[in-house]
């Protein structure tokens, strides 16, 4: 095969290999779970799929379900004893309250003699939320909407969102009466940090929180957050916790399928984030040195959003580092460069990234003045889509974070 499609069926190994049907049906098989009944709650971007395993796994002994996702998966048939919500992404809106509502009445009703099973994954701060006193959906809108254009990282941005909720920050272990209760946790953040993941559901956290640089109406109503449970909480330290999937999976999946194809690896420590620009002068200054074979990286960027007066256009950060790096990189004739979202769905653009190499531009007559023009206006995709560098992978399996490749022959 070409390079060009061995990059391809690398990708593809290391999103199976983070399915979330697949890492919770593994995770399960090596769990001593009981023989007795279960209720699951399933949160986030990979929820259904993550359901999926779990329902594999237990069969007829999940009784009561609530799975609150991101899009509806058609092709995806949950027992009907599980009840499936459609929560607002990224800005939470009027369903993520209905999802939070639901959620409380859920547990609250959920016998203690059950065993409860949470699988959460990023993007649960968003879908299911239960406000703070005195916080309304508009406020919480414009929150999220701040965070979202700005370029703090998942890290501060979930601790800020946690000072707005009723739920976050390990709050919701309160309202549990089950008396047996794990969670599988898919990793999204630096470090596998569990009070991060979903803004820390069943974790909590240090209430020392930053509000520098948050505009002054948004700091008001965060500095007033309700308590958090001490860190010691037995409630919540009672908790099985366990992340079943993150980007190291991925990583060392793809890693291994490289080498089967006979590339030599290169696995970096050094994690991708920071400013997406940051961090294609990065990619850029080390190829000099670079030696050749695949290397791998895994993280998240952040972007910060031009403040134009007309409509953002249509990207991501990974086409938009692919973008980057198009121009970047125009002529290079030994580099090939992917960038891939692993929840299958980058920013606004419908696709889950993109691969470059240094024609992607000059293939079809795209000028360096254009693809500048269309970087200024966050419009990456809508310039991709005029070559063949967009990917499409499927959504709502997985949600471990970015996959930069690059290979240079």
């Amino acid at each position: 095969m070409s390079a060009h499609l061995n990059l391809l069926a690398i990708v593809a190994a290391g999103l199976k290999s983070v399915d979330g049907e697949v890492c919770v049906g593994h995770a399960l098989n090596q769990a001593n779970t009981g023989q007795g009944s279960v209720g699951i709650v399933a949160i986030g971007k990979a929820s259904v799929a993550m359901a999926e395993g779990a329902w594999a796994y237990f069969g007829s002994r999940i009784v009561s379900g609530l799975v609150i996702a991101k899009e509806q998966m058609n092709d995806v048939v949950l027992p009907s004893v599980i009840q499936c919500h459609i929560g607002g992404h990224p800005i939470p809106d009027q369903r993520s309250l209905d999802a939070g509502e639901l959620l409380i009445r859920y547990l609250e009703k959920s016998p203690s003699d059950i065993e409860l099973v949470f699988l959460i994954s990023g993007g649960a701060s968003a879908l299911v939320e239960v406000l703070a006193d005195d916080v309304s959906l508009d406020q919480l809108q414009s929150l999220n909407r701040w965070l979202l254009t700005s370029s703090l990282d998942i890290t501060h941005v979930n601790v800020l969102r946690q000072c707005v909720s009723r739920i976050k920050a390990g709050r919701l272990a309160k309202v549990i009466r089950a008396s047996q209760v794990s969670s599988l946790l898919m990793s999204d953040v630096p470090a596998n940090d569990m009070a991060i993941i979903g803004s820390g559901l069943l974790t909590a956290s240090s209430p020392s929180v930053s509000f520098d640089g948050l505009p002054d109406e948004i700091r008001q109503y965060c500095s007033n957050q309700p308590p958090r449970p001490a860190l010691n909480d037995k409630k919540i330290t009672s908790i099985r916790q366990k992340i079943v999937a993150d980007i190291n999976v991925a990583l060392s999946t793809m890693a291994a399928t490289a080498e089967a194809l006979s590339y030599v690896v290169h696995r970096h420590d050094k994690v991708m984030n920071g400013d997406v620009n940051d961090w294609v002068d990065y990619i850029v200054s080390y190829l000099d040195s670079a030696p050749k074979g695949l290397h791998c990286w895994g993280g998240e960027t952040t972007i910060e959003l031009p403040k134009l007066s007309g409509q953002i256009g249509c990207g991501g950060r990974n086409t938009h580092m692919a973008l980057e790096l198009a121009v970047r990189l125009a002529g290079v004739e030994d580099v090939i460069v992917v960038c891939v979202a692993t929840d299958g769905d980058d920013g606004c653009s419908g696709y889950a990234g993109a691969i470059i190499n240094g024609k992607t531009l000059s293939d079809k007559g795209i000028t360096i003045d254009l693809a500048r023009h269309a970087l200024n206006a966050a419009d990456s995709a809508t310039l991709l889509k005029q070559t063949s560098a967009l990917l499409t992978y499927p959504k709502g399996r997985s949600n471990v974070a970015d996959i930069f490749l690059l290979l240079k022959s």
